[in-house]
């Protein structure tokens, strides 16, 4: 899922900005996913897991840019 990082910032954005903003983004993503680790949810728990680790571990593999290849969600 690619995500647009730079959407209201100039072209000569600076880094630290793209990672703020890219944090940003993937913290939502993983407290819109925190109710999937709830023992009664109706999902793959460990398919969930994986996915938020990949979002946890994110920032210290990416790149920065004004895109951000997310982790797509499980279905």
């Amino acid at each position: 899922m690619k995500v647009d990082l730079n959407f209201d910032l100039d072209p000569t954005t600076e880094p630290e900005q793209l990672r703020s903003r890219m944090r940003q983004v993937r913290n939502r993503l993983l407290v819109e996913s925190d109710w999937t680790q709830l023992g009664d949810a109706p999902v793959d728990v460990a398919a969930w897991a994986a996915y938020r680790q990949q979002l946890r571990d994110a920032p210290s593999t990416w790149t920065p840019g004004p895109t951000w290849d997310a982790p797509t969600p499980p279905k």
